[in-house]
C-alpha cells in the first residue's frame, strides 16, 4: 500500500513544481502584455452592472469644503434625483481612491500623487473615477435644472451610451472655433476605452510638460502648466475621446439635439452650457439640464484652493 501510493504523490509534486516555475518565468510576459492595459483589468472587484451608467454623483471638495451656494446647488441635485447615491472625495480620500483603484498601474498612481496644482489633480481625478466606477461627475458650482438625470439621455440612445458629454461652445461661435466638452458634467459607464485614452494621454502630457520645464513632476507649477484646458481640461478630454473614436469632430457643430456618435452621446450646447451658446430668438431649443455658475476657484496663481 505504501509503495503503490508513492508514484501519484511524486507525480503531483513534480507537476506542482513545474507549474510554479512556469508561472514565475512567464509572469513578466503577462505583466507587460497588452491585456494589462485593458480597462477591465483595473477593477479590484467586478463592476456590478456595466451595461448602464451607474446612478451615482461624484463631487470633489477643496480644503475649504462647501460654501453656502455650492451646498444649495448640490442639495437641489440630490432632491431632484433622490434615488442617486452621492459621494464626496477630499484631497486625502482622493489620493487613497487612486491608490486603491489603480494599484496595478504605478505610473498612473505616481503621476497623480506627484501633482501639486489642485486643478490638474481635480481634472485628472474625474476621469479616473469615471473610468473605475462610472456615474456622473459634477463640479461643485453646478446646479440641476429640474429634469431628472434618468431622463437626460434620449430613450433610443440609452442602451448604447457609454459616455455622455455636452458642447461647451457651439452655436454662436465661428465655424473654425475648436469645440470642447463641458467637463463640469460628465456621465460614463465604468471601463470606457475612451476614458482610458484620456487617462493615458494625460499621463504622457504631464510628464512631457515637466520635461519641457526641466523639473520633476512634483515641481510643475500653474505657470509652467500653460493652458490647463489643453493639458488636463476640456480640450484634452475632447481630443482624446475623438482620437479613441477615430473621428474628426471639426464638423460636428450646430447641434439642435442630442447626437449618438458610436457609443458617445453628445448633448447640444443648451443642455450643459446654455450661457455660452447663442441661439436665434425664434429658435425653439430643448431643456436646460444643468447650469454652470463659473465659481472659478482654480483661476489663481496656485491653480485652486490651498490648505
Amino acid at each position: 500500500m505504501l509503495i503503490s501510493s508513492r508514484p501519484p504523490r511524486l507525480l503531483f509534486a513534480i507537476t506542482f513544481i513545474a507549474l510554479s516555475v512556469f508561472l514565475l518565468l512567464n509572469a513578466h510576459i503577462w505583466r507587460d502584455s497588452n491585456w494589462v492595459l485593458t480597462p477591465a483589468a483595473i477593477f479590484t472587484t467586478p463592476a456590478t452592472n456595466t451595461s448602464i451608467i451607474p446612478e451615482k454623483i461624484w463631487y470633489k471638495l477643496g480644503p475649504k469644503g462647501l460654501n453656502n451656494e455650492s451646498h444649495e446647488w448640490i442639495e437641489g441635485c440630490r432632491q431632484q434625483n433622490p434615488s442617486y447615491q452621492v459621494e464626496f472625495l477630499t484631497d486625502v480620500s482622493g489620493d487613497v481612491y487612486v491608490q486603491e483603484h489603480f494599484s496595478e498601474y504605478p505610473d498612473i498612481v505616481s503621476t497623480y500623487l506627484a501633482l501639486s496644482v489642485p486643478i490638474l489633480k481635480a481634472d485628472f481625478l474625474r476621469y479616473l473615477i469615471l473610468f473605475a466606477d462610472g456615474g456622473i461627475w459634477s463640479d461643485l458650482d453646478v446646479s440641476c435644472e429640474g429634469i431628472p438625470i434618468r431622463e437626460w439621455i434620449p430613450e433610443q440612445y440609452r442602451k448604447d451610451a457609454s459616455i455622455v458629454v455636452g458642447w461647451e461652445f457651439d452655436v454662436g461661435w465661428w465655424d473654425n472655433f475648436e469645440r470642447q466638452f463641458a467637463t463640469w458634467t460628465i456621465m460614463a459607464k465604468p471601463g470606457s476605452p475612451h476614458m482610458w485614452k484620456v487617462i493615458r494621454d494625460i499621463v504622457e502630457g504631464l510628464h512631457k510638460k515637466a520635461e519641457e520645464n526641466m523639473v520633476a513632476l512634483k515641481g510643475l507649477t500653474m505657470e509652467m502648466a500653460g493652458e490647463v484646458v489643453d493639458l488636463t481640461g476640456p480640450r484634452r478630454m475632447t481630443r482624446s475621446v475623438f482620437k479613441s473614436l477615430n473621428l474628426d469632430y471639426s464638423n460636428i457643430t450646430g447641434l439642435q439635439g442630442p447626437m449618438l456618435i458610436k457609443d458617445l452621446v453628445l448633448m447640444p450646447g443648451y443642455s450643459f452650457a446654455n450661457s455660452t451658446n447663442t441661439y436665434p430668438e425664434d429658435q425653439i431649443i430643448g431643456p436646460l439640464l444643468v447650469t454652470h455658475h463659473y465659481a472659478g476657484t482654480w483661476k489663481n496663481k496656485d491653480g485652486g484652493e490651498q490648505a
